[in-house]
């Protein structure tokens, strides 16, 4: 197991330093000068160049890039074009707000998702499992903007509920406003994560059912209770907590989104205002984090399969 784990530490480390180094490349081939972009279209070449010379743009890609590598090995992301200031610092302080809404969004989706999904699989042809099925096609193919205006909508104008369309301008120092405000974006979230979680568990839990050791549990006379529980769902278990890891990758992308609507300053809109303002090390910045957190989860899946299934061996 520990060898297992030290092999799969370096694999990540590898994807990461990879993931890094296309993002700098890609970053490389946008068309349009930083600089030029920073000061406008009248700027005078010598202001360009100074600028250029400040922010470290006219040295080679190469030596830029090396540069850039090993600040992130010190834990020094650089600093932002467009803030300027420490972009470890401004992205530690949006994923404040950003990995709430994710999490908890994702605990939100679990708790209906796998309920819901087992009930459809046991009542499967029934006008249960069709209801089910119906509404959580519906929530797959809703876009999540359009379903945050309509809360808004339905919770702010119509029912007239307490609930602020935006994050408070002080942060988490007003903690009952900050944390009603994310009150929408999670429902927003967390509602069409669950719509895609409860097909796949529906489906996994049906597979498991079919098969012989299930059977054979049944003609033993055990309860279906029993052969739910303990059999069946911790096999079931195992293509669902894969695609929860990718679904964590998947909500901190699709924040994004949400986050403008809602007007969140979280990681979403700072990558926004990176691409917007051409401030390449910030989006380099936001990109490796967000990659850090995928392989990361995607590490403790790979980690916990051991746990969910007695018949995986990492020797």
């Amino acid at each position: 197991m520990l060898a297992y784990s030290v092999r799969r530490l370096g694999f990540a480390l590898v994807t990461l330093w990879l993931a890094s180094s296309l993002v700098f490349a890609a970053l490389l081939l946008i068309p349009g000068n930083p600089a030029q972009a920073i000061l406008g279209i009248e700027a005078t070449p010598e202001d360009v160049a100074a600028l250029e010379a400040r922010l470290g743009l006219d040295k080679p890609p190469l030596e830029r890039y090396l540069s850039w590598l090993s600040g992130v090995l010190r834990g020094d992301l650089g600093l932002s074009i467009r803030y300027e200031q420490p972009i470890a610092a401004l992205i530690l302080n949006r994923l404040g707000i950003t990995l709430p809404i994710v999490l908890v969004s994702l605990f939100l989706a679990v708790l209906i998702a796998v309920p819901l999904g087992v009930l459809a699989a046991r009542r499967a042809g029934s006008w249960v499992d069709l209801a089910v099925s119906m509404g959580s096609l519906v929530g797959v193919v809703l876009p999540s903007f359009w379903v945050g205006l309509m809360f808004i909508y339905l919770f702010v104008v119509w029912l007239r509920l307490p609930l602020p369309t935006s994050f408070p301008v002080e942060g988490w120092e007003n903690p009952g406003r900050a944390l009603a405000s994310l009150v929408l974006p999670v429902l927003t979230v967390g509602l069409a994560s669950a719509a895609f979680l409860v097909r796949l568990v529906r489906g996994s839990v049906l597979e498991v059912l079919s098969q012989d050791y299930v059977r054979t549990a049944r003609a033993k006379g055990l309860s279906e209770r029993s052969v739910l529980y303990k059999h069946a769902l911790r096999n079931a278990a195992l293509p669902v907590a894969t695609v929860l890891g990718l679904e964590f990758a998947n909500l901190l992308i699709a924040t994004v989104v949400v986050e403008t609507v809602f007007g969140i300053p979280g990681l979403g809109s700072l990558s926004l205002t990176a691409i917007s303002a051409r401030d390449y090390p910030l989006l380099q910045g936001v990109v490796l984090v967000i990659a850090a957190f995928i392989v990361l989860t995607n590490l403790v899946v790979d980690l916990l399969y051991a746990l969910l299934d007695p018949r995986v061996s990492y020797e």
